[in-house]
């Protein structure tokens, strides 16, 4: 039987650019399951016309990124610094790398799950 083959990265859906822009298969539900999976609430959205992306992750109804004002929480800015991320910490999400702001358990279980032999069937 015939097959198509879409390579793609886990950090796609947190993307504005993810999978083709937008244009391409989108995977975001299948990371923000698997994000779900961990006890957390994954929220994703439209961006613009075209793009779905995961905007927030949260634990027990509050954002685990972000404070009040939505820019990024104390701790998300220690993770960021931490893993030697941008100075004037200006990037937002669709245009940060989650590798840098994501939570340690978030990250480990991305990279297990979403390994070169992941398989999703249509």
């Amino acid at each position: 039987m015939p097959r198509t083959t879409t390579e793609w990265e886990w950090e796609d859906a947190f993307s504005k650019f993810g999978f083709e822009d937008g244009d391409g298969w989108n995977g975001t539900h299948i990371v923000a399951s698997s994000i779900n999976a961990l006890g957390y609430n994954a929220e994703c959205d439209g961006w613009g016309c075209h793009n779905y992306l995961i905007m927030d992750i949260e634990k027990d109804g509050k954002s685990i990124l972000f404070d009040d004002n939505q820019e990024w929480n104390a701790e998300t800015l220690k993770r960021i610094q931490a893993r030697g991320g941008w100075g004037s910490y200006s990037e937002h999400i669709g245009y940060a790398d989650p590798n840098l702001y994501l939570p340690d358990d978030i990250l480990a279980m991305l990279d297990a799950t979403f390994t070169d032999d992941y398989e999703v069937a249509a």
